[in-house]
């Protein structure tokens, strides 16, 4: 394995974890809408927008 292997493959599983994250995130939106569309009030949202604002957290770390 040459050194442009290890790094396109490390590239590649850093993609992979974005891209895990974005999907999670989006997953994690539209859960939120569906509460909300169904009435579900601020304190019935907490623990949603709780894990919301966990995934946007990883994705940031990742990133950065």
């Amino acid at each position: 394995m040459t050194v442009t292997d290890i790094t396109l493959s490390e590239r590649h599983a850093h993609q992979q974890r974005v891209t895990a994250l974005l999907d999670q995130l989006e997953a994690e939106r539209r859960q939120l809408y569906r509460l909300k569309a169904g009435g579900a009030r601020r304190a019935g949202l907490r623990d949603q927008r709780s894990a919301f604002a966990e995934v946007q957290s990883r994705l940031l770390e990742t990133i950065l």
